[in-house]
């Protein structure tokens, strides 16, 4: 009876779900970042910074493979 109820998930919900969490996961990474405060080395922010830049390039690797 519960599951007649639900109403069917939209198009999309999915992917808005996604970057909702993606958006957490950015700010929890900058309260960490403020919050370690003068324990980041300029190395760590630089290798948080390359991680994130590979995702970026891979995003747009397969984004435009499906072009």
């Amino acid at each position: 009876m519960e599951e007649s109820r639900k109403s069917p998930p939209s198009p999309g919900g999915d992917l808005v779900e996604e970057l909702r969490q993606l958006g957490q996961s950015f700010a929890a990474l900058g309260r960490t970042v403020f919050r370690e405060g003068r324990g980041v080395t300029v190395e760590l922010l630089r290798s948080a910074r390359s991680i994130v830049d590979r995702a970026r390039e891979e995003i747009e690797r397969l984004t435009g493979e499906r072009k």
